[in-house]
């Protein structure tokens, strides 16, 4: 005995699967428009791609790497540097008696 496939449990399957397919398509729409991460791409395409490279670098295991440690050590001597002139330049100030400034004497 075979069942009729244009019977009622057909036409509710066929139904069920027409909501299903709209539902999704509803959903992916809602997401595409209303994602920020869309919005941030479209305006800062560089920094998405730097965000996803870092990523990337990161669980790719990068992170302890020998490469790191010099990429590190160089990043603070460079952050150092610009202290230590501001520390250089308060103290001679301080001994001169008056503060250093750098650019036009006309400034003063």
């Amino acid at each position: 005995m075979a069942q009729d496939p244009t019977g009622p449990q057909h036409q509710q399957i066929v139904d069920d699967t027409r909501q299903l397919a709209d539902d999704a398509r509803h959903l992916y729409d809602t997401l595409r428009n209303e994602n920020p991460v869309v919005h941030y791409y479209e305006q800062n395409p560089y920094a998405v791609l730097a965000a996803a490279a870092g990523v990337g670098y990161v669980l790719g295991g990068g992170l302890f790497s020998p490469f790191t440690r010099r990429l590190i050590r160089v990043g603070l001597k460079t952050m150092a540097l610009p202290v230590a002139a501001a520390q250089i330049r308060q103290l001679a100030g301080q001994a001169a008696g008056d503060d250093i400034s750098i650019g036009n004497p006309s400034d003063n």
